[in-house]
């Protein structure tokens, strides 16, 4: 899938439309994207919310699981860890990577057993560029209905 039917499908999803969060770079399991700055987004201390941080990270890493594998079947969640650095402030930019090796175990899998696994970290930085958290994400692939 290319970045613009990536940007088509988030579009299409109410939840990540609401976020308003930008696919800066979808290419070879490579994944950037930002979260907008906002009041909304934030917390009593005024940085950003943990909660929406974890959200962003796994729809970040989502995208990266399923840009080559998205027409054959869905990612789903099964396991997180996060490990926040340090508070947000402003905009957040994210990034996750699969490897193009591990896109084609994951495809090959599908083909054979119908289903498959895969680990993606993703990192999120500041306004400022530093490192604010980084989360492990576990994806079961599942086929699509009827595939």
């Amino acid at each position: 899938m290319d970045a613009e039917a990536m940007r088509a499908t988030l579009a299409e999803i109410p939840f990540t439309r609401e976020l308003g969060l930008s696919l800066d770079r979808a290419a070879a399991g490579e994944v950037q994207m930002t979260l907008p700055d906002g009041d909304a987004n934030r917390n009593l201390a005024g940085t950003v919310h943990a909660g929406l941080l974890f959200t962003f990270a796994e729809t970040l890493a989502g995208v990266a699981a399923g840009l080559e594998t998205l027409e054959q079947a869905f990612p789903f969640a099964r396991r997180a860890e996060i490990r926040y650095k340090r508070p947000a402030r402003g905009a957040v930019r994210g990034s996750a990577r699969v490897e193009p090796d591990e896109i084609h175990r994951v495809l090959d899998e599908l083909e054979r057993n119908g289903r498959s696994e895969l680990t993606v970290r993703a990192q999120l930085a500041g306004d400022d560029g530093e490192i604010v958290a980084e989360v492990d994400i576990d994806y079961a692939f599942r086929p699509h209905p009827g595939i």
